[in-house]
């Protein structure tokens, strides 16, 4: 048997804490939440729908990039664009920065895919995931700036949906080849 640190444990406790919340979370938004879908014609259509929703998460990238470039400006060291030893919290934001485009480009893509071999009736799932993307994104925030091993249930509540919805997906267009 692995003996796990105590700092794993508290990681995998986030990273299931997290799973068990997007569950809950999915589980809500499709059992008692209605979201009115428009009606969709053509892939187009619901490529545009995917584009609107997914803007909204893009949103938590940009509020990194102004934190950044605002502390950057009142900072002696950091103004210059310097990358080393620059204040915790700065470093932080840059590996939100960071860790949320890969996050997003992974959803981004994740979704277009989805939605191009969706059915109009499978698309309610795009605006759920995308306002769990965004409380994931606060969560793993918040949480990296209180101890690094606290962002492990922000990741787990972005991740974990984004590669399910990839394994559906790939799932998707290879049974439709």
């Amino acid at each position: 048997m692995i003996r796990l640190s105590q700092q794993q444990k508290d990681v995998r406790i986030g990273m299931t804490a997290g799973a068990v919340f997007c569950a809950i979370w999915v589980w809500m938004g499709y059992g008692f939440i209605e979201i009115e879908l428009p009606l969709w014609v053509t892939t187009g259509d619901r490529l545009a729908y995917v584009a609107k929703c997914d803007f909204f998460a893009s949103l938590l990238l940009l509020f990194g990039v102004i934190v950044v470039a605002v502390q950057r400006f009142f900072s002696g060291k950091a103004i210059e664009g310097q990358t080393e030893a620059l204040p915790k919290a700065i470093t932080i934001n840059l590996r939100y920065i960071q860790n949320t485009l890969e996050q997003f480009v992974l959803l981004m893509i994740t979704h277009t895919a989805f939605a191009a071999t969706a059915d109009s009736g499978d698309m309610k799932i795009i605006p759920i995931l995308v306002s769990l993307f965004i409380v994931g994104r606060v969560c793993f925030w918040i949480g990296y700036h209180q101890n690094a091993l606290y962002r492990s249930f922000g990741f787990a509540v972005t991740f974990y949906p984004t590669a399910l919805m990839m394994i559906v997906t790939v799932w998707r267009i290879w049974a439709g080849m």
